[in-house]
């Protein structure tokens, strides 16, 4: 008999721990079904009961700027401006033989836009001359008259001649300067400085056989 009291109070006792427990897990730790999200699987993802899931905010939606190497853009170099040479009036206003033009002058007449005729050595033409000029010796007229003339039709008699050659008492430039003149040329120039100097002023120049 004391043995069935005995096993009557244990079996309480039992009970009365399991309804206990059952109670604290309903009270104490409710799931709050609003934070439960159900994926396509069935699977609860986020909620209390998923440690291991990342915490649930707002996306940055906003595109990185990838710069390649990680260094924040650099903007483009700005482009200086040309410089200007400054030439000496010393050179421009040099001294020139009487009658000719100093080279102040001449380069005034190339920026017009007036004809430069070259009237020294073809070899020496080829290898630099004042730019736009033309190649014409006095002697092309006797040895193949048919280029001379072709050159001196390509200018209109009237227009503005410039001719120039090594500078000083030049007689190549005089004597191109008598030949367009029996042809009906009635503006010819003498450059009194020589093609050395018009390089020396940094003015334009170009290299190559005649046209």
């Amino acid at each position: 008999m004391r043995c069935m009291h005995i096993t009557s109070g244990l079996l309480s006792i039992v009970g009365a721990a399991f309804l206990f427990g059952t109670v604290h897990a309903l009270v104490i730790d409710p799931i709050d079904i609003s934070k439960v999200d159900l994926n396509t699987d069935g699977d609860v993802k986020g909620g209390r009961n998923n440690p291991s899931d990342p915490p649930v905010g707002p996306v940055d939606t906003t595109p990185e700027t990838d710069t390649g190497s990680g260094e924040p853009p650099v903007d483009p170099p700005v482009s200086e401006p040309p410089v200007e040479i400054e030439v000496s009036d010393a050179i421009l206003d040099a001294p020139v033989p009487e009658g000719t033009l100093t080279l102040r002058q001449a380069h005034k007449l190339w920026e017009d836009g007036a004809y430069f005729i070259d009237a020294r050595h073809e070899h020496e033409f080829e290898e630099g001359h004042i730019q736009y000029a033309a190649w014409l010796a006095s002697s092309l007229f006797d040895t193949d008259s048919d280029r001379a003339f072709s050159i001196a039709n390509s200018m209109p008699p009237e227009s503005t001649v410039v001719i120039y050659c090594v500078g000083g008492e030049c007689d190549a430039s005089h004597n191109v300067a008598r030949r367009l003149a029996q042809i009906g040329f009635t503006d010819l120039r003498i450059m009194g400085v020589g093609y050395t100097d018009w390089v020396a002023a940094g003015f334009p120049t170009e290299e190559g056989s005649a046209p």
